[in-house]
């Protein structure tokens, strides 16, 4: 199980910092917003609800709201959700997608209104998404304590909203990347909460050859072919016998040299280009 300590550490380093040449400006802050959904007089009180899940989980597919399931509430002449938005402009309807708009067709037969949003404020421990102009390359990345899309930028760190990307699941939308952030938090929970799950949890994060490790890269080879760049996918240590032992490690897929001269993002000391894949010192004897 992770100490106490090397959870803060690794909090802090979540957060990267672009350079300032490759950035560009924008609403990139993550956004707690109310979205207020109006009924009109005489409608089928379960059809509406029925469209109401249907249009939640459209946007939540697509990667414009984060979070499953999101909190509903009624409210007078209608309901209100309270969701976090990966950005302020994320419910725009230029970065929704075929279902989003059908789902939000099938609100407006179902006896609502068009939805009201309602900004609430910069959520107090997002991350802000990704600004580059340029993405060399992409990381699939999450913890147990992350909301945000799992897709980091190579070139920050920061997280980049899926409505960015063309669709990579069989649906048309991205919920593929989506099950398996949901998979990997789950097997992250088993480590961190020690017991019984916690040597299977580490080795399903650390094997490259582990079910969890061939889902995320499967999904990661999915992602780079219609990003059109590498997507590198992290394999997480936690314990080693000693400093020494771990910077001789090489490359478990294909056995080459991947030690990094200087940590990426101070967070990966490790990365193959040939395998695309991260990892780091493990944390129990990393200095």
């Amino acid at each position: 199980m992770r100490e106490p300590s090397q959870l803060d550490e690794l909090r802090g380093l979540l957060v990267g910092g672009g350079r300032r040449s490759n950035v560009v400006s924008g609403n990139h802050v993550m956004e707690t917003a109310a979205i207020h959904f109006r009924l009109r007089a005489r409608v089928d009180p379960d059809r509406a609800l029925n469209a109401l899940q249907h249009y939640l989980a459209a946007l939540w597919q697509n990667g414009q709201i984060l979070g499953s399931p999101t909190p509903i509430a009624r409210a007078r002449a209608g309901y209100s959700v309270f969701a976090n938005l990966p950005a302020m402009d994320s419910l725009n309807r230029r970065h929704a997608n075929r279902h989003v708009r059908r789902a939000l067709r099938a609100l407006a037969g179902a006896g609502f209104k068009a939805p009201k949003v309602q900004r609430l404020g910069a959520d107090p421990e997002g991350i802000p998404a990704c600004r580059c102009r340029r993405r060399p390359f992409l990381i699939l990345f999450t913890t147990f304590f992350h909301e945000d899309s799992p897709v980091r930028c190579g070139a920050c760190f920061q997280p980049i909203p899926l409505y960015v990307f063309p669709a990579t699941g069989y649906g048309g939308d991205h919920y593929d990347i989506l099950r398996w952030m949901s998979t990997y938090q789950a097997v992250d929970w088993l480590w961190i909460g020690s017991g019984a799950g916690e040597q299977f949890g580490h080795d399903q994060m650390a094997r490259h050859d582990s079910p969890l490790s061939k889902d995320g890269r499967d999904v990661a080879k999915t992602l780079a072919r219609v990003s059109r760049r590498p997507v590198f996918y992290r394999l997480t240590k936690a314990l080693a016998r000693s400093y020494r032992q771990e910077r001789a490690r090489k490359c478990p897929s294909c056995g080459g040299r991947w030690l990094l001269d200087q940590p990426l993002h101070r967070l990966f000391d490790f990365k193959c280009d040939r395998c695309w894949l991260l990892s780091n010192i493990a944390w129990d004897v990393r200095r």
